[in-house]
């Protein structure tokens, strides 16, 4: 498996695929097909998962006669592989421009923990 879940040898819809089953956790194809917008038929998705099963992206198990998807790599991992992907995407790899785009919605509210958290991994990047 690639190092960014969301590399580009996955399609555009690949990658929404993706990126709803790792924000989900875990899914199954109708959980799918109800995120999507413009969704394709539910045949179409099942034939989507399946490509990212066999490209490695997603596991398929079995439960009570259901089929679940989930990422092929921790919750974590694939999380933050799939912001690295969009920050490298959408803002020529500059975690400064994602942080400050985020930041800078005036309806971000960040709790003190939450700000004391980002200033000691500030810190911490900037001594490396």
């Amino acid at each position: 498996m690639n190092s960014s879940p969301l590399s580009d040898d996955l399609s555009r819809r690949e990658r929404q695929v993706l990126e709803i089953v790792i924000r989900l956790g875990r899914a199954t194809a109708r959980d799918i097909e109800a995120e999507l917008s413009d969704a394709p038929t539910y045949s179409a998705v099942r034939s989507i998962l399946r490509i990212l099963g066999a490209k490695g992206w997603i596991i398929k198990t079995q439960e009570t006669g259901r089929d679940w998807y989930a990422p092929a790599q921790p919750a974590s991992k694939a999380k933050a592989g799939a912001l690295r992907s969009m920050v490298n995407r959408l803002f020529s790899d500059s975690v400064c421009d994602a942080a400050c785009a985020l930041l800078g919605d005036k309806k971000v509210k960040l709790s003190a923990e939450e700000a004391q958290r980002l200033i000691k991994l500030i810190n911490e990047a900037t001594r490396k």
